[in-house]
């Protein structure tokens, strides 16, 4: 028996025989040809693009297949679609006399050399999604299409070098419960896919082939990104005793989805989510959340190598919108410095970005770079509740800057008589001292206020959370940041303006009493933690209330630990939490 930890990529456990994927590589036809069979070649090439687009059509038409999926099979088929990419294709037949086949695996090789070899990792990742159109073109033209998958059955656990999404659809279809792979990304299709299926997943465990044999048993947790080869007796109990763990949380998350989310004396929390892809919004009906409080749009720059359109975005704050009406999606604008998209817009090199131009300063210097998101932002409005913020505001200046452009977008919507909500919530993040220390005039022009903790923290006390070794300096609940916190509420009660808290001590359970008691009633949390915060809600009473509002925050570290830790302990400890094992 042999243990082996590696990243976990998707939740969820399964136990079967090892079985190494190999997705040899077809032969490709090399000679020429002639002139005659040049016009046989170009129209290989058409039936074969109209097939597969075909094909692509028909299973985004079925109704049991996830967001996820239908999302990266419209990217295929935009693809497929590219004229670009068909023109380089026929050029390749006409111009060189190359087959089909070898026209298709040389063009498509060389969009892929183009996206592996940028700098971004998410940018290298959107090689995959070419050579998955690929590898389903090559296979299809040679007769040979999933004939790597042929020999897996249920109790497979499949062993990949590299996986496509398209080879996720067929693991899903194949009733199998899990696989390993030695080079995967999280953010990859592939993984977001597996997620999508909950098909468990471990990756980037290095010379795994070498280490693990075929028709070993292996028994792996999604989660932990443990990997275990033919585990004991011990392990296959612990294994049997996980599955009944997995099933009591999966019995007390239903539970919970259908309690009222608020506190034990009747006041209301709006329990929303922190998303960073679209894919992501099927969460907000999994859950049963209140909505999106906060969709972090860098993934936009971060997947492309040059500005997202309108017409792109537009087309995706649509979807997101109309997908979990009524309820709210909280869109927060690009935030990112200058350095991460240098590629994209003009950026000097900066010594300290973390306090440089990023953010809403990014925003405001580029307007052309700003305005297209807040057209397409204003046009989805039109479809669902939509909601803008703004991060990285230092004062109401900021915010009424970034408001006078918002306007001028809605005039310019208006006069070409273009749908938008007139309404449009605006709102920014509270995440630097001087915006709490600002909280009242932001409270009085902003529609909604939400916290952020994490760079409010980072900001208060100086400290970089990244850097071990000042990263015991990061206490999220140190004095300084919680009189800043309790200063933002009462602000924001005194003009009646809606606030939450969006950072990660929204997410962490043993806060939750106290972000309660001092009156916060909205808290955006990640979708891992949902259920966890949720359970602590109803324990919160009128009691709690006074004992946070009576506590004085001018006081030590020590007498705040004292605080969350002891007295407040019950409340979030009153239950077991829904992870907690039997």
């Amino acid at each position: 028996m042999h243990s082996f930890t590696g990243t976990p990529i998707s939740k969820g456990l399964a136990l079967g025989k090892a079985v190494f994927v190999t997705c040899s590589a077809p032969d490709i036809p090399t000679d020429k040809i002639s002139s005659d069979e040049v016009e046989r070649e170009l129209e290989l090439l058409e039936n074969l693009l109209l097939t597969t687009k075909k094909d692509l059509e028909e299973y985004l038409s079925k109704s049991e297949i996830t967001d996820g999926e239908k999302d990266i099979l419209s990217t295929h088929i935009e693809i497929l679609d590219d004229p670009e990419l068909q023109a380089k294709i026929q050029k390749k037949i006409a111009g060189d006399r190359l087959t089909a086949a070898k026209s298709i695996d040389l063009v498509f090789e060389e969009a892929i050399e183009v996206f592996r070899n940028m700098a971004n990792e998410l940018f290298a990742e959107r090689a995959a999604d070419f050579a998955d159109v690929k590898s389903r073109l090559i296979w299809q033209i040679t007769g040979s299409n999933g004939e790597h998958l042929a020999r897996l059955d249920p109790d497979s656990i499949p062993i990949f070098d590299q996986v496509q999404p398209s080879d996720i659809s067929i693991l899903h279809q194949k009733g199998i419960a899990g696989f390993l792979v030695e080079n995967l990304s999280y953010t990859s299709h592939a993984a977001i896919l597996s997620r999508a299926m909950k098909l468990a997943c471990v990756a980037n465990i290095h010379d795994l082939k070498q280490k693990i044999a075929e028709g070993d048993l292996i028994m792996m947790d999604g989660e932990s990104g443990l990997v275990i080869q033919n585990p004991d007796d011990e392990n296959l109990e612990y294994f049997a005793q996980k599955i009944q763990i997995q099933e009591l949380i999966r019995s007390k998350q239903m539970r919970l989805k259908n309690i009222a989310c608020e506190t034990k004396d009747k006041r209301k929390i709006q329990l929303s989510l922190n998303i960073g892809l679209p894919e992501e919004i099927t969460q907000v009906a999994e859950l049963g959340s209140s909505g999106v409080g906060l969709f972090r749009t860098e993934f936009l720059l971060i997947e492309k190598n040059r500005l997202p359109d309108e017409e792109e975005q537009f087309a995706i704050y649509k979807k997101m919108a109309e997908q979990i009406a009524p309820k709210t999606l909280t869109i927060r604008s690009f935030d990112i410095g200058g350095d991460k998209i240098s590629h994209l817009i003009p950026s000097e090199k900066e010594d300290n970005p973390y306090l440089g131009n990023r953010g809403i300063r990014l925003l405001l210097s580029n307007p052309s770079f700003m305005r297209p998101q807040i057209r397409a932002i204003l046009r989805a409005s039109a479809f669902g509740r939509i909601r803008l913020m703004f991060p990285m505001v230092i004062d109401v200046d900021d915010f009424l800057a970034a408001k006078q452009i918002v306007k001028s977008c809605a005039d310019e919507l208006y006069e070409k008589g273009i749908d938008y909500d007139p309404d449009l919530p605006l709102g920014c993040m509270i995440e630097i001292p001087s915006a709490a220390l600002s909280s009242d005039s932001l409270a009085q022009h902003c529609d909604f206020l939400s916290i952020g903790t994490n760079d409010l923290v980072q900001y208060t006390l100086a400290v970089d959370r990244n850097n071990d070794k000042v990263s015991r300096y990061f206490i999220q609940h140190h004095p300084a940041v919680l009189k800043l916190i309790r200063s933002i509420v009462i602000h924001a009660s005194k003009h009646g303006t809606s606030l939450s808290v969006c950072g990660e001590m929204a997410s962490i359970k043993e806060y939750i009493p106290l972000l309660i008691g001092m009156g916060i009633t909205e808290l955006s949390v990640s979708p891992g933690a949902y259920y966890d915060i949720k359970s602590v809600i109803p324990n919160c009473d009128e009691r709690l209330s006074m004992i946070v509002k009576n506590f004085d925050f001018s006081t030590s570290l020590p007498n705040v630990d004292e605080l969350i830790y002891r007295t407040l302990k019950p409340y979030y400890a009153k239950q077991e939490s829904i992870y907690d094992p039997l």
